[in-house]
């Protein structure tokens, strides 16, 4: 039988897995060549997202890899490698010893989103402190309007915390029932939830032509363009009123800025990258901070035997006169450790920023090509057995000791750690502490009549950062 007896005729399917083959064989010789951390199988140029996606609670998929594969194992992130660092040790030896090595971030939708490569602002604390305090006090107003009847308290929180970012950012304020700062702050929110399917599109962003919005980054774009024209208007009236000798706020510096620069070709400071800018702080500022506050009211609300010891201590210490001050943080030790539990058991943060290896370098024996991204797991730490005993449970006094002093570990990192941990640190513990003390010494936080909060029953929702789903609560005055 010859050759030519053969039907060699190659339709497009046949051609398609022709080349798959060929493609799937370069890639796994490719990878063959370095010594890579260990890791799941993985489909090539799809990577491993069906493995983060198998349970819709991320911190369960992390720990069952983090168990199978150990502190440092591999994931592909479509055809990206990515190497994902777990535990205390593992953390601190790549990010602190050596973070001269993995300190650089890759530029992704997240990290843009964060805006923690546009630096911080310098205020001084007590300057800082009374623009918190003005806006906790209009927090409590606001609350004090329910009446005792159940309310959704994120959306309050989140409009006093953003003003807070408003002050620092516009130098004014927005009223809770301004429509138009309510429909920016909603079109912030779509977005942080659409960060989960817009990832997708990142690692294929051919997705992004399919019909229909199903990964959401059309309402993404048109979200950011809403948000971009809200803040512009205010950039404008900066503009407009500009003087370099009153220096108000941060909009005003930038202005200075561009000012300065305006002859440099390749300057930076410019009316679009201030808008960016701004849009940015207001997310860092904002959804993070927002979110913890939101937990802790749930924690308040189903221990009443925490929130009772909390209260208690703010009391004793603070009184009802006046709001808790920075002076009086040092003095409130179980107040401190309520919120230092609630930061860790919330842990909204369940997988850091992203950072890029710069160097080829080896890790524990594996190689660590140049522009890998690595991982850090937060959630490996925070509720590591071996560290906190009974990591599931929620219990302050973990963070006392036997003396009644304020235990700060070393393994307690909600911020993250190393060269590059949360630019907004400060600001962020200043606030948590500032307004969750306020609303505690005013209300009682209570679950609707006739039902009662588990906490291991409600479910978080995971985008770029952990939230509670929607619950409500009811905010009993204090009559004391």
């Amino acid at each position: 039988m010859g050759l030519s007896e053969y039907d060699f005729s190659l339709n497009p399917l046949s051609i398609g897995l022709l080349l798959l083959a060929i493609l799937t064989l370069w890639f796994y010789k490719r990878q063959g060549r370095a010594k890579l951390p260990p890791g799941p199988w993985h489909i090539p140029f799809i990577g491993n997202a069906w493995e983060l996606a198998s349970d819709p609670d991320l911190r369960k998929s992390l720990r069952r890899l983090h168990k199978q594969y150990g502190d440092i194992y591999r994931l592909y992130m479509g055809p990206t490698l990515a190497v994902v660092i777990s535990g205390y040790e593992a953390i601190k030896e790549v990010f602190v010893k050596r973070g001269g090595e993995f300190s650089d971030r890759p530029d992704s939708l997240a990290t843009n989103l964060i805006g923690e490569k546009q630096g911080t602002l310098d205020l001084e604390k007590t300057s800082l402190e009374g623009k918190i305090q003005k806006e906790v006090s209009i927090l409590l107003s606001e609350i004090a309007k329910q009446n005792e009847k159940p309310f959704h308290i994120q959306l309050p929180v989140q409009t006093s915390v953003s003003n807070v970012i408003s002050a620092m950012v516009f130098g004014g304020h927005f009223n809770h029932n301004d429509t138009r700062f309510a429909e920016m702050m909603k079109m912030l929110d779509e977005n942080f939830e659409s960060s989960g399917p817009n990832t997708v599109v990142a690692f294929f962003p051919f997705l992004r032509f399919l019909p229909g919005d199903l990964f959401r980054v059309k309402r993404t774009l048109r979200n950011a363009k809403g948000v971009e024209g809200f803040i512009g208007e205010l950039v404008d009236k900066h503009i407009e009123n500009f003087d370099e000798n009153k220096m108000e706020d941060f909009i005003d510096a930038f202005l200075l800025e561009m000012k300065n620069n305006q002859d440099q070709k390749d300057s930076t400071f410019t009316k679009k990258q201030l808008i960016k800018t701004v849009a940015n702080l207001f997310v860092a500022g904002t959804e993070t901070t927002t979110t913890t506050i939101t937990w802790a009211a749930l924690y308040l609300a189903a221990k009443p035997d925490i929130q009772a010891r909390v209260f208690r201590e703010m009391k004793e210490i603070v009184g009802t006169e006046s709001l808790p001050s920075l002076q009086d943080k040092r003095n409130l030790v179980y107040t401190e450790a309520f919120i230092m539990e609630v930061l860790r058991v919330s842990n909204i943060v369940t997988i850091s920023l992203p950072h890029t290896c710069t160097v080829d370098t080896k890790l524990r024996g594996f190689d660590i090509p140049k522009g890998t991204t690595l991982l850090p797991d937060i959630d490996s730490v925070l509720f590591d057995p071996k560290i906190w005993s009974d990591p599931e449970e929620f219990r302050p006094e973990r963070f006392i000791s036997e003396e009644g002093t304020l235990l700060k570990p070393d393994e307690f990192i909600p911020f993250f750690t190393g060269r590059r941990n949360c630019v907004g640190e400060s600001l962020a513990r200043m606030e948590l502490y500032l307004f969750i003390t306020a609303l505690v010494q005013r209300f009682e936080f209570l679950p609707p009549e006739g039902t009662t909060l588990n906490i291991k029953e409600i479910d978080g929702v995971f985008g770029i950062t952990h939230k509670p789903k929607p619950f409500e609560i009811r905010a009993k005055l204090r009559k004391e």
